[in-house]
């Protein structure tokens, strides 16, 4: 059975039910009897619904503070890496793969990966077809700097394939 939203909260609704009714079994029993034995045991099986509070909540205060996954591209280019960039192999690249716009990619390095912006198209990057240093933005530069030491290498991953490989030649491009 897959728990949708709607179940979700048709099974809480029904447990503070049952504990609404075990509070006043258990108000209305003598103590000690079986009657408040009960009462005690419905008004405790609201007890997991809890778990889907605190879930509720974390994931409230998640998306108010949604990750941003893409470059907005109304924000100027600002170079976070000094990268040598080179194609991996220029004849088994097919150009048209790329949006003419489109200057988004990944840096892959071990297990992880960090998405970036050339200032140019990838496209464009793709043709010249030579390796050349370029000034990469970083969407998450506080988490990616740090792990991206000169000398560093990478791969390139962009619409799923490795387009090139790389290496860092320092954090900021020369004369900033």
């Amino acid at each position: 059975m897959i728990a949708t939203a709607r179940r979700r909260r048709l099974i809480v609704f029904l447990l503070v039910g049952l504990a609404l009714l075990g509070g006043a079994i258990r108000q209305g029993a003598a103590n000690p009897s079986l009657a408040r034995d009960i009462g005690t045991l419905m008004l405790v099986l609201w007890l997991p619904v809890i778990g889907n509070v605190v879930a509720f909540v974390i994931r409230s205060v998640r998306e108010r503070t949604r990750r941003v996954t893409a470059f907005d591209p109304q924000l100027p280019f600002t170079a976070h890496l000094w990268v040598e960039l080179g194609p991996a192999d220029p004849e088994s690249l097919v150009a048209g793969r790329h949006p003419p716009g489109d200057s988004s990619c990944t840096l892959v390095t071990g297990t992880e990966g960090f998405t970036a912006r050339l200032p140019v198209p990838l496209a464009q990057w793709l043709a010249q077809g030579q390796a050349q240093p370029v000034a990469l933005e970083l969407l998450r530069p506080a988490l990616a700097v740090p792990r991206m030491t000169p000398a560093t290498a990478f791969r390139v991953l962009a619409r799923g394939q490795f387009v090139g490989e790389g290496k860092v030649l320092g954090a900021s491009p020369p004369g900033k």
